[in-house]
């Protein structure tokens, strides 16, 4: 979470606080995922939900908006095998 201010002007009324991206929980959970669900390297997880930016001219075009669905795919490997498995 961020603090920001919606809109352009910057006062106490106006304070809110977004979140930037998804990702951030698939990082925080890598243990957690990596031990319940059994999984080795290499695996990906992948996660859609709510991000949030402060768009300051909402409205104008589909794409400008402060709230939108965001998906994200996350590849942990070992780092030796990087090359390996990205070389195409």
């Amino acid at each position: 979470m961020f603090k920001t201010f919606q809109g352009v002007v910057e006062d106490s009324l106006n304070t809110i606080y977004l979140r930037p991206e998804t990702a951030q929980g698939i990082f925080i959970n890598f243990k957690n995922i990596v031990r319940t669900q059994r999984m080795k390297l290499p695996f990906g997880v992948a996660q859609i939900g709510k991000a949030f930016r402060n768009e300051i001219t909402p409205g104008n075009f589909i794409f400008r908006t402060r709230e939108f669905e965001q998906f994200e795919i996350e590849y942990f490997l070992e780092p030796e095998l990087v090359k390996e498995k990205f070389d195409w």
